[in-house]
Protein backbone atom coordinates (compact mmCIF):
# COMPACT_ATOMS: atom_id res chain seq x y z
CA UNK A 1 0.00 0.00 0.00
CA UNK A 2 2.97 2.28 0.83
CA UNK A 3 3.61 2.77 -2.59
CA UNK A 4 0.36 4.69 -3.22
CA UNK A 5 2.14 7.85 -1.92
CA UNK A 6 4.30 7.51 -5.48
CA UNK A 7 0.78 8.62 -7.18
CA UNK A 8 -0.72 11.70 -5.16
CA UNK A 9 -1.93 14.85 -7.02
CA UNK A 10 -1.17 18.51 -6.32
CA UNK A 11 -2.92 20.08 -3.30
CA UNK A 12 -4.11 22.97 -5.66
CA UNK A 13 -5.50 24.96 -2.85
CA UNK A 14 -2.28 26.27 -1.54
CA UNK A 15 -1.55 29.98 -1.22
CA UNK A 16 0.98 32.02 -3.14
CA UNK A 17 1.66 29.15 -5.89
CA UNK A 18 3.05 27.36 -2.97
CA UNK A 19 3.54 23.25 -4.08
CA UNK A 20 5.07 21.10 -0.61
CA UNK A 21 2.16 18.92 -0.64
CA UNK A 22 0.50 16.39 -2.63
CA UNK A 23 -2.73 14.44 -1.55
CA UNK A 24 -5.97 12.25 -2.28
CA UNK A 25 -9.07 11.74 -0.31
CA UNK A 26 -11.69 8.97 0.13
CA UNK A 27 -14.67 8.65 2.22
CA UNK A 28 -16.19 5.47 3.97
CA UNK A 29 -19.25 4.77 6.34
CA UNK A 30 -18.49 2.47 9.07
CA UNK A 31 -21.19 0.41 10.09
CA UNK A 32 -19.52 -0.27 14.03
CA UNK A 33 -22.06 -3.20 14.79
CA UNK A 34 -20.97 -5.62 11.95
CA UNK A 35 -17.22 -3.68 11.05
CA UNK A 36 -19.30 -2.93 7.29
CA UNK A 37 -17.33 -0.59 5.11
CA UNK A 38 -18.50 1.01 2.11
CA UNK A 39 -16.72 3.53 0.32
CA UNK A 40 -18.50 6.33 -0.59
CA UNK A 41 -19.17 8.42 -3.76
CA UNK A 42 -16.17 10.55 -4.62
CA UNK A 43 -16.98 14.34 -3.38
CA UNK A 44 -15.63 17.79 -2.25
CA UNK A 45 -14.27 17.88 0.77
CA UNK A 46 -15.26 21.01 3.78
CA UNK A 47 -13.92 22.49 6.58
CA UNK A 48 -15.26 26.29 7.90
CA UNK A 49 -12.94 28.91 7.82
CA UNK A 50 -13.02 28.99 11.85
CA UNK A 51 -11.72 25.45 11.91
CA UNK A 52 -9.42 25.94 9.12
CA UNK A 53 -8.43 29.77 7.91
CA UNK A 54 -6.20 28.56 5.79
CA UNK A 55 -8.18 26.97 3.58
CA UNK A 56 -11.48 26.75 4.91
CA UNK A 57 -14.93 27.81 3.65
CA UNK A 58 -14.96 26.60 0.30
CA UNK A 59 -15.40 23.44 -1.34
CA UNK A 60 -11.99 21.51 -2.06
CA UNK A 61 -11.51 18.99 -4.59
CA UNK A 62 -8.65 16.52 -4.21
CA UNK A 63 -8.22 13.76 -6.37
CA UNK A 64 -9.86 10.47 -5.34
CA UNK A 65 -8.29 7.35 -4.01
CA UNK A 66 -7.30 5.14 -6.54
CA UNK A 67 -8.92 1.77 -6.72
CA UNK A 68 -6.02 -0.13 -5.08
CA UNK A 69 -5.76 1.99 -2.10
CA UNK A 70 -9.58 1.92 -1.87
CA UNK A 71 -10.24 -1.76 -1.87
CA UNK A 72 -6.83 -2.31 -0.04
CA UNK A 73 -7.45 -5.01 2.81
CA UNK A 74 -4.67 -3.20 5.84
CA UNK A 75 -6.34 0.20 4.82
CA UNK A 76 -9.65 -1.34 5.72
CA UNK A 77 -8.57 -3.01 8.89
CA UNK A 78 -6.43 -0.03 9.76
CA UNK A 79 -9.67 1.86 9.94
CA UNK A 80 -11.66 -0.60 12.48
CA UNK A 81 -8.96 -0.75 14.53
CA UNK A 82 -8.09 3.16 14.88
CA UNK A 83 -11.90 3.04 15.44
CA UNK A 84 -11.79 0.71 18.30
CA UNK A 85 -9.27 2.64 20.18
CA UNK A 86 -11.45 5.56 20.76
CA UNK A 87 -14.09 6.07 23.65
CA UNK A 88 -17.36 5.12 21.91
CA UNK A 89 -20.08 4.46 23.65
CA UNK A 90 -24.43 5.16 23.41
CA UNK A 91 -25.89 5.60 20.23
CA UNK A 92 -22.53 6.48 18.64
CA UNK A 93 -21.47 3.05 19.24
CA UNK A 94 -24.20 1.42 17.16
CA UNK A 95 -25.08 3.76 14.65
CA UNK A 96 -22.71 4.66 11.56
CA UNK A 97 -20.14 7.00 10.89
CA UNK A 98 -18.16 9.15 8.20
CA UNK A 99 -14.30 8.24 7.58
CA UNK A 100 -11.87 10.24 5.73
CA UNK A 101 -9.23 8.84 4.59
CA UNK A 102 -6.46 11.81 3.26
CA UNK A 103 -3.04 10.45 2.14
CA UNK A 104 -0.78 13.19 2.30
CA UNK A 105 3.22 13.82 1.05
CA UNK A 106 4.73 16.93 2.24
CA UNK A 107 7.86 18.02 0.18
CA UNK A 108 10.56 20.48 1.83
CA UNK A 109 13.11 22.23 0.35
CA UNK A 110 15.83 25.02 0.97
CA UNK A 111 13.28 27.36 -1.00
CA UNK A 112 10.51 26.40 0.19
CA UNK A 113 9.51 24.05 3.73
CA UNK A 114 7.40 21.88 3.54
CA UNK A 115 3.89 22.90 5.98
CA UNK A 116 2.65 19.82 7.40
CA UNK A 117 -0.27 22.11 8.93
CA UNK A 118 -0.02 25.70 7.11
CA UNK A 119 -3.06 26.80 9.52
CA UNK A 120 -0.97 26.21 12.69
CA UNK A 121 -2.09 25.21 15.52
CA UNK A 122 -5.87 23.66 15.07
CA UNK A 123 -8.84 21.84 14.80
CA UNK A 124 -9.79 18.99 11.99
CA UNK A 125 -13.32 19.66 12.80
CA UNK A 126 -13.73 15.31 12.88
CA UNK A 127 -14.88 13.32 16.18
CA UNK A 128 -11.62 11.95 15.98
CA UNK A 129 -8.29 11.41 13.90
CA UNK A 130 -6.02 8.88 13.81
CA UNK A 131 -2.49 9.92 12.27
CA UNK A 132 0.07 7.24 11.28
CA UNK A 133 3.33 8.37 9.92
CA UNK A 134 4.33 6.14 6.60
CA UNK A 135 7.55 7.59 5.55
CA UNK A 136 10.03 10.09 6.65
CA UNK A 137 13.01 10.61 4.73
CA UNK A 138 15.86 12.90 4.96
CA UNK A 139 13.64 15.48 6.89
CA UNK A 140 14.47 17.73 10.21
CA UNK A 141 11.76 19.27 11.81
CA UNK A 142 8.08 18.18 11.91
CA UNK A 143 7.28 17.42 14.82
CA UNK A 144 3.34 17.44 16.21
CA UNK A 145 2.38 19.47 19.26
CA UNK A 146 -1.01 18.81 21.16
CA UNK A 147 -2.56 21.46 22.59
CA UNK A 148 -5.66 22.61 25.15
CA UNK A 149 -8.36 24.46 23.71
CA UNK A 150 -6.52 27.77 25.21
CA UNK A 151 -3.22 26.59 22.80
CA UNK A 152 -1.09 25.44 25.83
CA UNK A 153 0.76 23.03 25.00
CA UNK A 154 0.23 19.33 26.71
CA UNK A 155 2.10 17.10 24.37
CA UNK A 156 5.40 17.46 21.43
CA UNK A 157 6.77 14.54 19.78
CA UNK A 158 7.87 13.31 16.10
CA UNK A 159 7.05 10.71 14.56
CA UNK A 160 9.53 8.67 13.01
CA UNK A 161 9.35 5.18 12.22
CA UNK A 162 6.54 3.98 9.38
CA UNK A 163 2.82 3.72 11.25
CA UNK A 164 4.03 5.55 14.35
CA UNK A 165 1.28 7.08 15.26
CA UNK A 166 -1.17 9.77 17.11
CA UNK A 167 -4.51 9.67 18.03
CA UNK A 168 -6.61 12.69 18.64
CA UNK A 169 -9.93 13.58 20.07
CA UNK A 170 -10.97 16.64 17.96
CA UNK A 171 -13.11 18.72 20.14
CA UNK A 172 -11.03 18.28 23.48
CA UNK A 173 -7.52 19.30 22.02
CA UNK A 174 -5.53 21.56 19.19
CA UNK A 175 -3.05 19.65 17.21
CA UNK A 176 -0.29 21.10 14.88
CA UNK A 177 3.24 20.11 13.01
CA UNK A 178 6.10 22.37 12.40
CA UNK A 179 7.67 22.66 9.04
CA UNK A 180 10.28 20.18 7.54
CA UNK A 181 13.19 21.12 5.52
CA UNK A 182 16.35 18.68 3.90
CA UNK A 183 18.39 17.42 6.76
CA UNK A 184 20.80 17.04 3.63
CA UNK A 185 21.39 19.02 0.99
CA UNK A 186 20.62 18.48 -2.59
CA UNK A 187 17.35 16.22 -2.14
CA UNK A 188 14.52 16.93 -0.86
CA UNK A 189 12.68 16.32 2.60
CA UNK A 190 9.68 13.68 2.51
CA UNK A 191 7.11 13.20 5.28
CA UNK A 192 4.34 10.59 4.12
CA UNK A 193 1.37 10.54 6.35
CA UNK A 194 -1.89 8.78 6.19
CA UNK A 195 -5.11 10.40 8.14
CA UNK A 196 -8.27 8.99 8.96
CA UNK A 197 -11.18 11.42 10.28
CA UNK A 198 -14.23 10.12 12.40
CA UNK A 199 -17.10 11.87 12.16
CA UNK A 200 -20.43 9.95 13.74
CA UNK A 201 -23.73 10.58 11.67
CA UNK A 202 -25.60 12.64 13.91
CA UNK A 203 -28.52 12.35 11.92
CA UNK A 204 -29.43 9.03 13.27
CA UNK A 205 -28.78 9.38 16.49
CA UNK A 206 -31.34 7.47 18.64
Amino acid sequence: MWGEWDHLQPDRYLKSGASFRLRRLGCFELTPATGGLRLLSHAAYYQPRDVNPYAGGIHRRFAALRDSTATNRFLHELIRFDFSQFPVEGWEAVNTWTIDVHLFRIIGNPDEAGEPTPEGVHHDGDEFNAVHLVQRENAVGGVSGVYDNDQRPLERLTLREPMDSLFIWDPHVMHGVSPIRPKVPGKPAIRDVLIIGYNPDRSAAI
